[in-house]
């Protein structure tokens, strides 16, 4: 059976992480520390080698692509950009939690739509499509080991929806230059869409112990991996 490794990264820090701002559509660099930040997970930890790199077309992604790597084919796919704020977009907690539609959003899981904000289900979907693209390009172009280059809400979704095992979106939460691998055997992915998620990325280089992957065939039927 034909198999397939992908390694989700999410981007490098930009100002707007560092001063806690809501950026979703807004399109920012890297900044200096997130910069610094990436050539030391480089100098200390171990991306792996891929074949092709695809991407976020917002600016962040691109940038720590070309940083991580900067040798390989760039894809872009515009199904993988961030979930749009609308109004809260570029605003930080602080400033927004005064505000009572805020205040109902976060209460509420994030269920309701805030002012010019995308819809939720709308997000969730388009992340599916973009991963479709990506999965169907590598199975056309034999490319079996990609990396892509991603933001948070997307990877969290993305795992949530396809990974096993099963777990909530916030479980998958990660830090800036940080990610998941994840195998996809082919014919599992056509009749269930479901791949497996293993080893958390960077690598560290003197980690030499198994990877900490889950089969597919060795998982509760409520998500929980069998011991």
């Amino acid at each position: 059976m034909i198999s397939y490794k992908i390694y989700f990264i999410r981007h490098g820090l930009t100002e707007g992480n560092e001063e806690g701002r809501y950026i979703g559509s807004t399109d920012l660099p890297l900044s200096g520390e997130g910069k610094e930040a990436l050539h030391k997970l480089q100098a200390e930890c171990e991306y792996p080698d891929v074949q092709k790199v695809y991407t976020s077309p917002l600016q962040r992604c691109l940038d720590t692509a070309e940083m991580l790597y900067p040798d390989r084919m760039i894809h872009i796919v515009s199904n993988l950009r961030e979930y749009d704020f609308g109004r809260f977009e570029g605003k930080s907690i602080e400033e927004l939690k005064s505000d009572p539609d805020f205040v109902r959003w976060a209460q509420g899981g994030m269920k309701m739509v805030p002012e010019g904000a995308e819809d939720m289900k709308t997000f969730i979907a388009r992340c599916g499509e973009g991963l479709d693209e990506v999965v169907a390009d590598m199975m056309k172009n034999h490319v079996r080991e990609a990396a892509v280059v991603t933001h948070g809400g997307v990877m969290m979704n993305l795992l949530s929806m396809f990974g096993y095992p099963k777990r909530e979106p916030l479980y998958w939460t990660v830090e800036n230059g940080h990610g998941y691998t994840a195998l996809l055997n082919a014919q599992l992915w056509q009749r269930d869409h479901i791949f497996e998620v293993f080893d958390p990325l960077p690598y560290q280089r003197d980690d030499f112990s198994e990877p900490m992957g889950y089969g597919i065939f060795d998982v509760e039927a409520d998500g929980s991996p069998n011991e």
